[in-house]
């Protein structure tokens, strides 16, 4: 057995580029592998973690101007553990010039924060004076000591100092949120409000499962007091921010890392073909002096296992690598401490995938050769004597039109037909990863301008104080404003499920459905409730089913008349689905009949320069309501970006995979170019130039890309539909998209891998002189 070993491990030193190329893909999967287990498993401690360390609220409602007597009276109720109550505040500041939009948190007391706790960076804030999330740091290059001036709630500008930065997970990175987080002096945030109390309220439970009765409580006793409140919002226990994408992501990873493995495979069955085609003499010579056809089939073994601890040692090493890049990445978009540790069952999974899979890989090649006669051995040479007897072999001899050189090459091809299928199959691979990448990234894309599109609002607006629902008028009549109605966004239960509840009117025209069952609203409807294609599925739900909702203190039964396609799809989306009713019945659930605070707003034009126009225009004509913003550009945008690492994961994985495929075109000419070493003596001796012998090889080469372009398009879109169809499961509906330019750009990625990878054995070829090829043996 140890002369078995040194046999197969002398045949991988022998071709030392083969075998760091055949381990290279190895490696690749098995990264792939353990890189997604760990950082899965990573990202959930630290999430964990943060929500121990930071003491995140488990129920937070909106009130306004509570006195900070509130917060002893919340926290002597049954299963509050902590209650504290705060300021926030949406408004733009001018920074360092630029207008930009902040929001503002506003503490008691920094030391003293039980809830929602922050990290400092540097020292706390003084009155007059915030501190903001780290990533503001960079994204608006500011430094502590500069100033700036932010508009109060009654239009006038409040200056105010950056005394440092802070951290913490209750709230993603600037760079997801396109805002600032900042964190002041509560007196200070009541100041730009125009309140002397406070207008938030966050608890922290002692039993999350009894989060509902103890919010029902605490609202109970708001409204005792007298004081103005909101709909609770309770956080979900399994559920964190960020997970439904990252649940999107490790999908993502985990199919490529399995056609990366499969990739690997094939490399590794094509290695070990030529390694036997190379030997034929040596297998013949061993069975000649005795050897068996277990030792010839153990020597090949033993190479292919070979070849799988090596790759997946260096995969390995690499997983923990690109795990430590990945957790630093998503780690600082959600603003979570994280530290790598590399799982026991990310090391098990790879190590047994990775080597499990090459052996399985090498045992056809590996049969193959105990297969060898030893007469055929001794006599073959290079190509076998069996060229011609195919079908495929004729049609290549008869390909007369082509070019000399070129029908050569095509021919060259159908010569060792199973190393050519193999290494088209690896490009194919590869293309379809590239074509699924491409098509996957703008579906999303596109799933997320559809979803905008039902809305035919370019901005909505909120006030801090309850105010007539016939305040609408006032809206229409500004100039610039088109359109106005009253909306109510708010969050509500079905059964066990926690949704969004929106109250339209039912003739709307700012907002267009995707119905794909039943209809819309008719108005005078008192019990008919429109439901999002996800909440449908999660809860099995067809038109004609009743339901009941429960809404602030109240449940009531609604009949599904139509589905529709508009699901949650922003970072940290919690909620299982959404549900339309009328404006007029969401108002009598929350015995406030004639009452709102929020609107859906039109302008004359929809760029972003006319829309903020119109907000500050807004701002300051309604200034003594407190009217907070949002332009539905800046919500797209902040989609995308939320969506953003999803197309990096794609694209990364779809490069590394077509570097498999670089790999397997670069394996199959370098021997190819080393089997025909006779052939090009006798090609250089008949006057053949550098260039003749390039072309050869470079056209076998672009000759398996354009077939494996052709595979990768009939393989990308099944790939593609699956890739969606898994994200759906996690995500939201998403319409499947290929365009003539996503095939186009799949042949140039085809094309540029076939010729890149062609070029080094193509020119290894060029410099062979006659008199060295021709004493080869």
């Amino acid at each position: 057995m140890r002369a078995l070993f040194r046999k197969a491990y002398r045949d991988l030193t022998k071709r030392r580029l083969r075998s760091l190329l055949t381990i290279g893909a190895i490696a690749i999967g098995v990264a792939g592998i353990v890189a997604i287990v760990s950082t899965a498993q990573n990202l959930t401690r630290a999430q964990a973690a943060a929500y121990l360390n930071a003491s995140q609220a488990d129920i937070s409602f909106w009130v306004w101007d509570a006195p900070l007597a509130t917060e002893r009276a919340l926290a002597d109720i049954p299963n509050i553990a902590q209650a504290e109550l705060r300021n926030n505040y949406f408004t733009k500041c001018k920074w360092n010039g630029v207008f930009r939009e902040v929001n503002f948190f506003g503490l008691q007391s920094f030391d003293g924060a039980r809830v929602n706790q922050i990290r400092m960076l540097n020292r706390a804030p003084n009155a007059g004076e915030f501190v903001a999330e780290v990533t503001v740091r960079e994204l608006f290059s500011t430094q502590p000591g500069e100033t700036i001036q932010c508009r109060a709630s009654d239009g006038s500008f409040r200056a105010l100092t950056l005394a440092g930065f802070a951290q913490s997970p209750n709230y993603p990175t600037a760079t997801i949120l396109d805002f600032a987080t900042v964190y002041a002096n509560a007196s200070d945030v009541q100041r730009l409000l125009g309140i002397g109390g406070a207008n938030q309220a966050l608890i922290k439970v002692d039993d999350i499962l009894q989060a509902r009765e103890t919010a029902d409580a605490a609202a109970k006793l708001l409204d005792r007091r007298g004081i103005p409140r909101g709909a609770p919002t309770i956080r979900d226990p399994l559920n964190y921010l960020g997970k439904r994408e990252l649940d999107a992501l490790f999908v993502l990873l985990t199919v490529f890392s399995i056609v990366g493995l499969v990739t690997s495979g094939f490399l590794v069955a094509n290695t070990l073909a030529a390694m036997t085609a190379e030997q034929v003499g040596e297998i013949g010579t061993v069975k000649a002096v005795g050897g068996t056809r277990v030792q010839v089939l153990a020597i090949y073994l033993i190479a292919s296992t070979l070849y799988g601890i090596f790759g997946t040692l260096a995969g390995i090493a690499l997983g923990a690598f690109a795990s430590w890049q990945l957790l630093a990445y998503i780690g600082g978009l959600l603003n979570l401490d994280s530290s790598l540790s590399i799982s026991p069952e990310a090391l098990a999974l790879g190590a047994s995938v990775g080597i499990g899979v090459t052996i399985f890989a090498g045992l056809i090649p590996s049969f193959a050769a105990t297969g060898i006669r030893v007469k055929d051995a001794l006599e073959a040479y290079g190509i076998t004597s069996t060229y011609g007897r195919g079908w495929m072999d004729r049609v290549a001899q008869k390909m007369i039109a082509l070019p000399p050189l070129a029908a050569m090459s095509l021919r060259n091809l159908a010569r060792r037909k199973t190393r050519s299928l193999i290494t088209t199959t690896v490009i194919a691979i590869a293309v379809a990863t590239s074509l699924a990448a491409q098509s996957t990234s703008a579906s999303v894309d596109a799933a997320i301008d559809g979803l905008f599109q039902t809305f035919h609002t370019d901005a909505w607006v909120w006030f801090d104080q309850w105010v007539g629902s016939n305040f609408v008028a006032n809206f229409r009549a500004v100039e610039g404003v088109r359109a106005a109605e009253v909306w109510t966004l708010t969050d509500g239960w079905v059964e066990a499920s926690r949704v969004r509840v929106w109250g339209l009117p039912e003739d709307t025209k700012m907002y267009a459905p995707r119905l794909i069952a039943g209809r819309w609203l008719q108005i005078g409807e008192t019990d008919a409730v429109i439901v999002s294609t996800d909440l449908a599925q999660e809860r099995n739900l067809r038109v004609g089913d009743s339901i009941e909702i429960e809404l602030s203190d109240t449940r009531r039964a609604f009949r599904v008349v139509g589905i529709t396609i508009d699901n949650s799809i922003f970072l940290g989306s919690r909620v299982a689905g959404k549900v339309f009713l009328p404006e007029e019945v969401v108002e009598k659930m929350q015995n406030r009949e004639g009452w709102t605070t929020f609107f859906a707003l039109g302008f004359d034009a929809s760029d972003p320069a006319t829309v903020e126009k119109r907000l500050g225009e807004l701002a300051a004509r309604f200034k003594k309501y407190q009217m907070g913003g949002g332009a539905a550009y800046r919500e797209v945008r902040a989609a995308k970006e939320q969506s953003r690492i999803l197309s990096f994961a794609l694209y990364a994985m779809s490069l590394l995979i077509g570097a498999m495929g670089a790999l397997g075109v670069l394996n199959t000419l370098t021997l190819n170019v080393l089997e025909r070493r006779r052939e090009i003596g006798i090609l250089r001796a008949m006057g053949a130039l550098d260039a003749n012998l390039v072309q050869v090889f470079l056209t076998e080469g672009i000759t398996m890309g354009l077939v494996g372009w052709l595979g990768g398009l009939a393989i990308g879109y099944p790939l593609g539909q699956l890739l969606l169809n898994l994200m759906q499961a996690v995500l939201f509906h998403i319409d499947y998209l290929v365009t003539p330019a996503m095939v186009l750009a799949s042949l140039v990625f085809a094309l540029a891998l076939a010729i890149l990878a062609s070029l080094a054995p193509a020119l290894a070829a060029a410099r062979l002189r006659v008199g060295q090829v021709l004493r080869y043996e």
